[in-house]
């Protein structure tokens, strides 16, 4: 199990297509988020923080469409 951190702050960065399912403190756990997802079936990529004003923290991508389904995954791995 991991810890994932959920940001109140808004997300004024730009992914282009893709929207963030999830924020973690360091590109380890990004690496596992990534990976759980991806053997879940769903595209996945890590990008960087910036609105987060902690150094290291990096956000999980995924497309609109598979949102819902990688909260869902996300929630049932984490505690």
């Amino acid at each position: 199990m991991m810890w994932l951190e959920r940001s109140h702050e808004p997300d004024t960065e730009d992914y282009g297509l893709l929207v963030a399912a999830a924020t973690v403190a360091n590109a380890a756990t990004a690496h596992a988020v990534r990976d759980l997802l991806r053997y879940n079936g769903i595209r996945a990529t890590i990008g960087a923080a910036h609105a987060i004003r902690r150094p290291g923290h990096q956000r999980v991508l995924v497309f609109p469409e598979d949102a819902v389904r990688a909260y869902e995954i996300l929630c049932d791995n984490t505690v």
